[in-house]
């Protein structure tokens, strides 16, 4: 996708995913503030450790205390988040998003399910109910991002159970699939959104449940596009080639 982007917009560079271990962090770090690398993004469970290692962060970064973009400017090490736009991008674009005054279940509290519970806040969401198996991780969560969201312990059966009865959109923002999560899909309204961040393996199975009820339902593909190609502007300044970059993602998931 980024390569498909940098060829499309005539930039030179290169894209590569790379393996690090906690103890290579400190080595990446070293990389990036020599200028050996220019910029690169951040998936788990780096997010938050990587945030706590920038000179400044911006934009949703410094609301979600998690990266997943990281830059050189000036000399500084500076880190940023596109996830919560990637992710309310990617529902108005697949007609998703939920109406003003819906009510919403995000299970997960890392930096993906911050950069949710940001955006369906931003989209006038009421009620966001927080599921994670730590409390004291989902209560800091609705804390640093929105004080009216409510932090509920996932082995708390009853209380999410509840709150899936009344859930306008289900947002699964965990690694767990449809038969480790504690809401059953049979729970939810005939109404409701399904939305998982995972993209593989292809279908999603919580996906492939949600729609075979009826439900309206999408993986995170979308998200990974929207996020990332916000990432290449940041990066780059430059606007994104959208049709080149979608076009190259759903190649290499097809592979």
């Amino acid at each position: 996708m980024h390569r498909a982007a940098l060829h499309a917009r005539d930039l030179q560079g290169d894209y590569t995913a790379l393996d690090v271990t906690p103890a290579e962090l400190p080595g990446l770090l070293r990389q990036l503030r020599s200028g050996e690398i220019s910029g690169c993004n951040v998936t788990v469970p780096y997010k938050a450790a990587l945030a706590a290692a920038c000179d400044r962060l911006e934009g949703d970064a410094a609301v979600c205390q998690a990266v997943n973009t990281l830059l050189i400017r000036d000399g500084e090490l500076i880190g940023d988040n596109t996830d919560a736009r990637g992710f309310e991008l990617s529902l108005s674009y697949q007609r998703l998003r939920p109406d003003p005054g819906a009510r919403g279940i995000v299970l997960g509290a890392g930096g993906g399910a911050a950069a949710c519970v940001l955006a369906l806040c931003r989209m006038r969401v009421d009620e966001v109910v927080v599921v994670a198996r730590r409390l004291e991780q989902a209560e800091e969560l609705c804390l640093r991002v929105s004080p009216d969201a409510r932090a509920v312990d996932w082995k708390d059966t009853e209380a999410v159970q509840a709150a899936a009865r009344e859930a306008d959109i289900l947002v699964n923002a965990s690694s767990t699939g449809v038969f480790g999560i504690p809401v059953p899909v049979e729970m939810l309204p005939a109404g409701c959104i399904v939305a998982d961040l995972r993209y593989r393996p292809r279908p999603v199975d919580l996906v492939a449940a949600a729609q075979a009820r009826g439900l309206r339902a999408a993986d995170g593909v979308e998200m990974l596009l929207f996020q990332g190609m916000l990432s290449f502007q940041r990066w780059t300044g430059v606007d994104p080639p959208w049709h080149a970059a979608r076009a190259a993602l759903e190649e290499a998931l097809a592979g």
